[in-house]
């Protein structure tokens, strides 16, 4: 298995333990589970980009995006800021990025 997908698979693992742990939570204490998954989704997606350039691999500019995006979605539905559908917010964000790359790879081509 090479870096890349051990790093890959290393990252999915530490989701599907983040879900799992928040739905426990959830169905325990009923704390509400969004702005946990969000966080450690952020920080898990941060975390693969860092640790990706740290084996001198090149890192991914839309992972690392929403990283960023769900990092600060679950921070600021944490501290009450406020709250936005997850869901729908990362679909358009995630549009928002292709358009934003397409429109960059036709500049570049003329």
């Amino acid at each position: 298995m090479n870096k890349s997908v051990a790093l890959t698979s290393l990252a999915w693992g530490l989701f599907i333990v983040l879900i799992g742990l928040s739905w426990a939570l959830y169905e325990y204490y009923g704390i509400p589970m969004v702005p946990y998954i969000a966080l450690g989704a952020g920080i898990i997606l941060i975390g693969l980009n860092v640790a990706r350039t740290g084996f001198g691999m090149r890192l991914s500019k839309f992972s690392l995006f929403i990283g960023i995006v769900a990092f600060v979605i679950g921070g600021t539905e944490m501290m009450g800021f406020y709250e936005l559908p997850l869901l729908a917010m990362i679909i358009v964000l995630i549009g928002l990025f292709i358009i934003a790359e397409a429109a960059a790879s036709l500049r570049k081509t003329k």
